[in-house]
């Protein structure tokens, strides 16, 4: 995500609702109070804030993201130049996890400057952040029982100018990065190790302002939100070589100012919030990779959406909305969008970035 889409982003805070609970959370980080903010999902959809409501970061928090087993959670610090871990309890508060041996606290994990996104392989043995200031990359081992992050061989890598946004594909083979100001993205392929080299042919021509990076869970496709042209981009991925071509139909319209996208894990929606216009495009994709817009689409949200996440059962969608303080949420079933009863929920300040486990 941009720095200025970033920068005075505030945590956020969710009053807690009488209404029975499920096993499901999801966490938010806002730049503002330095914290991380877990919310349990109802079956319903509907949010309700944990009793223990916030965990520390260190300084302005930007980006979160959950390790596929569920039981950690990394949050990527702009201004600390750090990644902060927490160990994700049963009940989904955050704590910060010991040292088995030295009973030191683990972390927070230096990278370089101005990190804004993190990803991780599916297996979840690497993790990468993307710091925007230095352009690079910073990879970690990750240790499977304490979550502890150990730098790769070679580690940090170095990325085109200015890159905003980052994804892994599913089958751990490639890493793809957007850089605006290029007009292009960049493309990695991981080593057994970890350690990225440059694809063959990249950087790759990626329309004006390639703000957002997302891999569909077959790692066939990538898509592109272009900010200034109001459009998605589609990419197939050579499956060897991880080289891009257009994707037949692309690019597809999308609303204003498309800022962020998300991908179901069954490959079947693709999610653009549009931030400029204040609703979510949601698309069905086909076997080729064309999009298309479901019945409905686009749906409204409150203002300047900047972030859109799926739950863990690819049940719900819910979107960060940055002006309106609160977040839109939308169940999805069958390519049928509907907004979740009482969407969207007020909160106290600005949501940034959205996790779920």
């Amino acid at each position: 995500m941009k720095v200025f889409t970033l920068a005075g982003l505030l945590a956020i805070a969710v009053a807690t609702v009488g209404c029975s609970t499920s096993g499901h959370f999801v966490y938010v980080v806002g730049p503002g109070s330095n914290s991380a903010f877990g919310l349990q999902q109802t079956p319903a959809g509907t949010l309700v804030a944990l009793t223990s409501v916030s965990a520390t970061t260190d300084s302005e928090p930007v980006s979160i993201l959950a390790h596929p087993s569920g039981k950690f959670v990394y949050v990527a610090n702009f201004v600390g130049n750090d990644v902060t871990l927490f160990g994700a309890n049963g009940d989904g508060t955050l704590t910060v996890p010991k040292d088995p041996v030295t009973t030191n606290p683990l972390g927070p994990f230096n990278v370089q400057n101005g990190p804004v996104a993190l990803g991780i392989a599916s297996g979840g043995q690497f993790l990468y952040v993307l710091n925007e200031g230095s352009s690079s990359i910073s990879a970690f081992s990750v240790d499977s029982s304490t979550g502890n992050l150990s730098a790769i061989n070679g580690s940090p890598f170095a990325t085109a100018a200015g890159p905003v946004s980052m994804a892994i594909s599913a089958n751990g083979k490639f890493v793809y990065v957007a850089n605006p100001t290029l007009h292009t993205v960049s493309g990695f392929t991981i080593a057994s190790g970890g350690g990225l080299a440059a694809i063959t042919g990249s950087p790759f021509t990626a329309g004006s302002t390639p703000s957002w990076v997302a891999v569909d869970s077959t790692s066939k496709f990538l898509y592109v939100a272009d900010t200034s042209t109001n459009q998605i981009l589609g990419f197939t991925i050579d499956a060897s070589s991880g080289a891009l071509a257009a994707i037949s139909g692309s690019p597809f319209a999308a609303g204003t100012q498309p800022t962020s996208l998300a991908i179901d894990s069954n490959s079947a929606a693709l999610i653009a919030t549009n931030r400029g216009s204040n609703n979510i495009s949601v698309y069905s994709i086909n076997g080729s990779g064309a999009l298309t817009q479901v019945s409905g689409s686009p749906f409204a949200t409150g203002t300047a959406p900047v972030f859109a996440a799926l739950d863990s059962n690819n049940r719900f969608i819910y979107v960060a909305d940055s002006g309106s303080n609160d977040i839109a949420a939308f169940s999805i079933v069958n390519g049928n969008v509907t907004t979740v009863s009482g969407s969207p929920f007020n909160i106290a300040t600005s949501p940034a970035w959205i996790a779920s486990r």
